[in-house]
């Protein structure tokens, strides 16, 4: 009772101070007592967890939108996906007598945190999104996350919702299915594919069966595409719930609705090879970019495994707001877009997705080394800035955070004009500049690429800059957001 009056007190005095409160108290409620997460776990009926590299929090803010339809449910919000995050996030929906009002939880779990949570929390489905490479200096190569996700899964009944076009995630797929529990996969359509026009450090790139090359038609984007193993049989199986992204709705085929056609429920070739909805419903995209249609995918994958229909997830879509920092729009004048990022495979989705934003624009990139960013930053020479320089459209470069120096380093060695990189290493003054110079050019969009450390405090500096005067309401939500 200490722990928990300890707790919702912080959370109390943070939420007075205008803080979200999503870490500390949680992490003082633990300190006074570790097995507060099992003693407020035992009082759920079900819980949902999310987990892998990239897409954790846009794809469990996708899926409480729609939940949230149905009734209450707890969720760890802004990416506090730690023990403390989960008990803050439990506190908030517990009485002072540690009665939990709540019964249904959704949570964002770090990879790493899944098998300290696994066996203390009624898990009913486990999403895992992707694996890559991320922090090396915390996480080691990708045979550990791999491993952590596993072991997490091992503790616990739950179903699985797994990304059938990253061969990592596959494995796990095919371990779920051998051991009898309920398993659901997905993947992108043919359509995307785009051909290894580049040759790219990937992960994955050699089989888990057999450790020989993975052969692929095609990627979507890191390691994700379609691959086989020519020497064991290893390969991408046909997903059960497959998505065609087109302008901004995605086109989805499910095994659970609409009903089935002659084909099945599944992708039916074509003679041409390229394949065929034989049942689709449509959904409007509330997220920009093709990491995001994956992102949907993944929800709705485990919404259409709960029952839900195409005009339910349409609905709890209609008012959802990107999480920080999630291709978030801030109406500064230029207007900016703000992005984190924080692995190679993560960063390219991102440069992808802007650069094929139509016309000129002015990229800023804020790049800090803590403990929360990774004090690594190798990485940066994996992604693959060269877009940059490859497809245009990137009028001016602003370098800013703590290692502004070497991302104004690696541009320049991407090939991009040295000439137009501008390095700022205060964050403030270089939120400014790129401002500056967006203006200067006649008004050209801002797109901030920042990672952790650096995320939030961008998102101060544009909400304070927002043009209160020209839209106020706008400018209030803004603050809002990252208060």
């Amino acid at each position: 009772m200490l722990a928990i009056w300890i707790g919702k007190l912080a959370l109390w005095t943070l939420r007075l101070l205008g803080r979200k409160g999503t870490s500390l108290p949680g992490q003082l409620a633990l300190r006074l007592n570790p097995r507060i997460l099992e003693a407020l776990g035992r009082q759920l009926t079900s819980c949902i967890v999310v987990t892998g590299t990239n897409g954790k929090t846009t794809t469990t803010a996708l899926l409480a939108a729609v939940l949230r339809v149905r009734g209450p449910v707890v969720v760890n919000t802004d990416g506090a996906n730690l023990q403390q995050g989960l008990v803050s996030a439990l506190l908030v929906h517990t009485d002072w007598f540690g009665r939990l009002r709540t019964k249904t939880a959704l949570f964002e779990v770090d990879e790493a945190t899944l098998p300290r949570v696994a066996a203390v929390l009624p898990i009913r489905w486990v999403v895992v999104t992707n694996l890559f490479r991320d922090q090396l200096d915390r996480y080691g190569e990708l045979d550990l996350a791999l491993a952590k996700i596993r072991d997490g899964l091992q503790q616990t009944d739950a179903g699985l919702v797994w990304n059938a076009d990253d061969p990592l995630v596959c494995r796990l797929g095919a371990e779920t299915r051998r051991q009898g529990k309920p398993q659901v996969s997905f993947g992108l359509h043919p359509d995307h594919l785009q051909p290894p026009w580049r040759d790219l450090v990937r992960d994955g790139a050699f089989c888990l069966a057999c450790g020989n090359r993975l052969q692929y038609d095609g990627f979507f984007y890191g390691q994700l595409g379609v691959y086989r193993c020519c020497h064991c049989g290893f390969a991408r199986p046909d997903p059960d719930v497959v998505g065609r992204l087109e302008s901004a709705s995605l086109i989805v085929q499910s095994r659970h609705w609409p009903s089935p056609a002659a084909h099945g429920n599944r992708l039916a070739a074509d003679p041409a090879g390229a394949g065929t909805f034989a049942d689709q419903a449509s959904i409007a995209l509330p997220v920009r970019g093709l990491y995001n249609a994956y992102n949907a995918l993944a929800a709705i994958s485990l919404l259409a495994e709960l029952g839900f229909q195409p005009d339910e997830i349409q609905a709890g879509w209609a008012s959802f707001q990107p999480p920080l920092g999630r291709m978030q729009v801030f109406a500064t004048r230029p207007t900016s877009v703000l992005n984190l990022v924080k692995n190679p495979a993560g960063c390219d989705s991102v440069l992808r997705a802007i650069l094929a934003e139509p016309g000129d624009k002015v990229l800023c990139v804020a790049i800090n080394d803590q403990a929360a960013d990774g004090r690594d930053v190798s990485w940066l020479w994996d992604a693959d800035f060269e877009l940059v320089a490859d497809l245009g459209g990137v009028a001016r470069c602003v370098t800013t955070g703590m290692r502004a120096e070497d991302m104004a380093l690696r541009l320049k060695y991407a090939g991009y004009p040295p000439g137009h990189i501008e390095c700022v290493p205060d964050l403030a003054a270089g939120v400014a500049q790129a401002l500056a110079a967006g203006w200067s050019l006649g008004g050209l969009s801002v797109y901030v690429l920042a990672t952790y450390t650096a995320l939030h405090p961008v998102a101060q500096l544009l909400a304070e800059r927002v043009v209160a005067d020209a839209d106020p309401t706008q400018a209030a939500v803004h603050r809002a957001s990252v208060s």
